[in-house]
């Protein structure tokens, strides 16, 4: 009896730090996660404070969100090289050195466009191989184009403000070239997205693109996520996911509500407009979701011999299931030309 009680004041002491950080019921899956780990003495309640402060909801109650605070699996060197060989077939290459090589003939592009750029990364690293002459780069947000305009120095960038689901600003006919990292999953109108980039090159322009092309909100189906989960529990417990569901509820969206949010339906659009020049699947159908924001214990591996063991196992069943057919490809690499 006093067991349960206990067990019901746990269940109601984690209840009330989701509302009282998240503002939220518990997800069944977080609750029973939380609730299982106290009582099983591998967490106690000031964890559970802990995680959901550091948690991306938590983040954004607080105001401490920032996009570029998530670890994501390509954080991981060995990683890199792994979706480098699967990319390029060369894992010392990226996607973008490859292009000095495949796409030569069209080099240096006069004018590129970025979309969605961010803090600037991309074009800072494009314009250091001297991929094109001239960049126009835009985003939504005033903090990123900011931070992008104080980092570019003397670079021939051209900033300014627009959104993937109007982009007002974009001309017809204007680009040689498109650079889309990670962006289009973003946006609600997929179709009209793709259509207007596809109108935004010139007749011979390509459009590069990394993309997430899992499913919508990371909803991974039942059998995709015993997979995982299968996986997961070979892995020793200090690496495993802590968040202790591999399906992010959809409450978690509430941070980023475009996230993913027709992400399935972003090749199927990009055929209608576009011909693939190039293309290569970058899985992830394992790997990333048990990695994602769980690369700590993984960072020593250069110099622990357990950690490179079971990262290189993880990589190893991440390409052996992809090639399997037994999990969906979440990633993909595609250079594509507007059809004519």
């Amino acid at each position: 009896m006093q067991d349960k009680n206990n067990t019901r004041v746990t269940e109601q002491r984690i209840k009330d730090l989701y509302k009282k950080i998240l503002k939220r019921e518990p997800d069944k899956a977080g609750l029973y996660y939380y609730l299982s780990e106290i009582i099983s003495k591998r967490l106690t309640i000031e964890d559970v404070e802990k995680d959901l402060l550091a948690s991306d909801e938590g983040k954004a109650f607080s105001g401490k969100f920032d996009h570029y605070t998530d670890r994501y699996w390509n954080d991981l060197e060995l990683v890199v090289k792994y979706r480098n060989k699967l990319a390029t077939g060369d894992e010392n290459v990226v996607w973008m050195s490859d292009i000095l090589k495949r796409f030569k003939e069209y080099l240096p592009f006069d004018n590129v466009l970025i979309v969605g750029c961010g803090n600037g990364w991309v074009e800072r690293l494009l314009d250091d191989l001297q991929i094109a002459k001239h960049y126009d780069c835009f985003d939504i947000s005033d903090k990123y184009i900011n931070e992008a305009k104080s980092l570019a120095e003397s670079r021939p960038f051209d900033y300014f403000i627009d959104d993937i689901n109007s982009m007002k600003k974009i001309e017809e006919n204007r680009y040689d070239a498109v650079f889309n990292f990670a962006v289009l999953h973003h946006a609600t109108n997929i179709d009209f997205a793709i259509q207007k980039l596809a109108k935004s090159l010139k007749k011979n322009g390509l459009m590069f693109n990394e993309e997430y092309v899992g499913p919508a909100k990371n909803q991974y189906t039942d059998e995709h996520l015993e997979r995982m989960y299968e996986i997961m529990s070979d892995l020793p417990e200090k690496y495993r996911t802590k968040v202790g569901f591999l399906k992010p509820p959809l409450d978690n969206f509430r941070v980023e509500p475009s996230e993913a949010i027709h992400s399935d339906l972003l090749l199927p659009a990009i055929s209608e407009y576009f011909d693939i020049v190039y293309q290569k699947s970058l899985n992830g159908g394992v790997a990333y979701q048990i990695l994602h924001n769980n690369i700590e214990q993984f960072e020593d591996y250069p110099t622990n011999s357990e950690s490179k063991k079971w990262l290189e196992y993880l990589i190893k069943q991440d390409k052996k299931l992809s090639d399997d057919g037994l999990v969906p490809s979440l990633f993909w690499y595609g250079v594509v030309k507007p059809k004519i």
